[in-house]
Formats: C-alpha cells, sequence, structure tokens
C-alpha cells in the first residue's frame, strides 16, 4: 500500500484542485481519495506543496522500435496485418525516458511509412520486465498513414505515388476486408463456404466492427479524405498530426473523431508541416471536439507532453482543458478511461507528483512517478 498525504489533487473528474488530499492506493488501484486518510502499514508519502494529477497520456509514438527502424514494413503499402507489439524494446533509452516525464500510458504504434501501417497497442510505460505485461489494449488502433509518407512507393515504381493513389488503395483494402467479412458472415458455421484466410482482411475486421478505430497521420485536407472514408465504410477514426486542423473544423466537429495535435517544436516545412502551433486546437476544443496532444516520439521527447499543454494555455487555452488533452481526452480516444486518465477509486493506481501545477507553473516537473501503485522513478 502506498498513501500520499497533503498533496493538491487534480482528480480530473472535476474542475477545480483539491487541497490538502490523500490518496490511498493498494493492489494496483486507487482504493480512496480523500481528507485525512490511513492505513495501517501503508509506505506513505508526505506530499506538502506537491500537486497530484493522473499520469499523462501519449496517444501516439514509435519509441522503443523506430530508431531501429522496425516500425516501417517498407516491402508493401497494406500491411494491416503486423502489429507494433513486435517492434518495441521496452529497454531502449528513448522508452525508459518516458516515464521520468510523468507519461504513464502511451499508445504505440508503427510509422508511417505505409498507407495502412499494421496494429497498435497502448501499454503502461514502466513497471514490469516483460512488454506484454506492460500492455493494457491489443490491438487498439489501425494505423494508417495519408500525405507525403506513403507516396514515397512512388520512388520505387510502386503504388501510390500520388494522394490519389492513397486514398485508393486506402477504399480498396477496406473494400476487399468488407467483402470478405460479408462472406465469412454469409457463410456462417459452414466451414465448406468460408472464403480463403486472409491475413490483411482479418486484421481489418475489428476497423469495421468500429471495435479499434483507424489512427490515421494526416495534416491540410487530407483530414477531408478520412472523414469522406470513415463514413464511407462506417469506421471511427482519430487525426494524427492534424496540422492546420483549424482551416476544417466545421468538417472536423461534424465528423466526430478525435484530434491528436502535434508534435510542437517541428519547423514549419518539415516534411509536409504547415500550421503546426497549438492555437490550432483551440477552435474544435471550444465546439467540444475530443482533442489530444502528442509527441511523436522519439521524433519530439516526452517532456514535449507537458510543453505541449503549457504551450495550449499560452495560447488562452483553459488550464485545465489543457490538462484534459493529455490525460482523459486520449484514455477515451483510446478507450482506456475505465482505467487511466483520471484519479477516481477503483481506476489503476498511476499518479505522478509535481513540484508545480503541470501546463501553468513553467518549472513544475516530476517529483515521484507512481504506475499501478508502484513508484518507478523519484527525482
Amino acid at each position: 500500500m502506498l498513501l500520499i498525504k497533503n498533496a493538491t489533487v487534480y482528480t480530473m473528474e472535476e474542475d477545480a484542485a483539491r487541497q490538502n488530499c490523500d490518496i490511498l492506493l493498494k493492489d494496483g488501484k486507487i482504493a480512496d481519495i480523500g481528507c485525512n486518510l490511513s492505513a495501517d502499514g501503508a509506505e506513505v508519502i508526505d506530499a506538502s506543496g506537491m500537486v497530484a494529477t493522473p499520469g499523462l497520456i501519449d496517444a501516439h509514438v514509435h519509441a522503443g522500435g523506430f530508431l531501429g527502424g522496425d516500425l516501417n514494413e517498407k516491402t508493401d503499402p497494406i500491411t494491416p496485418h503486423i502489429s507494433a507489439l513486435h517492434a518495441i524494446d521496452i529497454h531502449a533509452d528513448d522508452f525508459t525516458a518516458i516515464h521520468k516525464a510523468g507519461v504513464t500510458t502511451c499508445c504505440f504504434i508503427p510509422g508511417s511509412a505505409n498507407v495502412v501501417c499494421g496494429t497498435g497497442f497502448v501499454a503502461k510505460t514502466a513497471g514490469k520486465t516483460n512488454l506484454h505485461d506492460l500492455v493494457i489494449l491489443d490491438p487498439a488502433v489501425m494505423k494508417c498513414a495519408m500525405g507525403g509518407n506513403p507516396k514515397g512507393y512512388g520512388k520505387r515504381g510502386k503504388a501510390p505515388e500520388t494522394r490519389m493513389g492513397v486514398a485508393a488503395l486506402l477504399r480498396g483494402a477496406l473494400k476487399k476486408a468488407q467483402d470478405y467479412l460479408a462472406k465469412k458472415e454469409a457463410a456462417g458455421g459452414d466451414k465448406d463456404k468460408l472464403p480463403p484466410y486472409d491475413a490483411k482482411c482479418e486484421a481489418l475486421i475489428p476497423v469495421l466492427r468500429r471495435e479499434i478505430p483507424l489512427k490515421v497521420h494526416c495534416e491540410q485536407f487530407d483530414m477531408l479524405t478520412v472523414i469522406e472514408v470513415a463514413k464511407e465504410f462506417g469506421c471511427d477514426y482519430t487525426i494524427e498530426h492534424g496540422w492546420a486542423c483549424d482551416l476544417y473544423a466545421d468538417e472536423l466537429v461534424e465528423g466526430g473523431g478525435t484530434v491528436c495535435f502535434g508534435p510542437i517544436s517541428i519547423a514549419e516545412g518539415y516534411g509536409e508541416l504547415t500550421g503546426g502551433d497549438v492555437h490550432n486546437v483551440k477552435v474544435l476544443d471550444d465546439r467540444g471536439l475530443n482533442v489530444c496532444l502528442i509527441t511523436d516520439g522519439p521524433i519530439c521527447g516526452p517532456q514535449i507532453l507537458l510543453i505541449s499543454a503549457g504551450d495550449a494555455v499560452r495560447y488562452g487555452i483553459d488550464h485545465m482543458r489543457a490538462l484534459r488533452m493529455i490525460t482523459v481526452n486520449p484514455a477515451r480516444a483510446l478507450r482506456v478511461e475505465n482505467r487511466v486518465g483520471s484519479l477516481k477509486p477503483g481506476k489503476d493506481a498511476d499518479v505522478v507528483l509535481w513540484s508545480g501545477v503541470p501546463a501553468l507553473d513553467t518549472s513544475a516537473r516530476p517529483l515521484y512517478t507512481i504506475i499501478e501503485g508502484k513508484i518507478v522513478y523519484q527525482d
């Protein structure tokens, strides 16, 4: 057991902080939150002067696999059947840095070299020695990519070479899977009527059944293509990066998918990046769209998540709204809000103790990172 005493607590279940508040962690879960809590035999942290929040959540990372080139399978533009789970080394430096920045949960995904890139998973960032023991949802998303990245196949004389080709290949993969699923359902339990097994189509069935979303790398007007394709096939989706999203606010709000914005700190003109300032999400947040901030790690380090939230505040986004973009909003987008994203009895005991109010106090830094009730980092 671990008892945190006398903290200023942002539960993210409420609109304001609780002062001089205690949090009791037991068996990997939050057991209680309140004043003057006690527990026999518990390890106690006197958090006077500290600020407690849920562990931060990064909805878009490649850490542990990207630097070695293991998250881009560049031999085929359509690879829904491969998984980022088989490419992540939790002992890599970029992975082990994550929890030290107060980030306790991430969605690990393939890179964006392909049109359909493969499945991603949600996992904790420390506390176990085996990656599979860190996983809390797999598969969680189907990573896809629009725009310049998959157009790279054209240099090798393969489709796609244009945005037209990218859109056509995405539609083609979903249509093939749709037809495959229809044949499977029509066959019922008759094995003789089943279509020949197709691993790619099988991997896309959870997308068509809205069990996992398309998680699509795109920016500028590519976002409109994603909305159109998702509507055509009845899929859920999240917009990844979403640079210049303010130009398409009406369409994005109507479409209803989450926008995972970022990272900031990338130079204008890098790749196809324009419109990368975090103030571009304010209009979407004001209109009720679910917005997350991301690092694209290791493109940017994990500390950029907190810096992004602080930048949002600098641009006039309410402090609590900015904190939601790195806690409860990504939890909702990743469909793991029953476990992480806020401090509430019964949820996972993922807590970060800060030296100041994160995203508001520019000097705030993690003093303790706690995952499932265990201290995994102490400043």
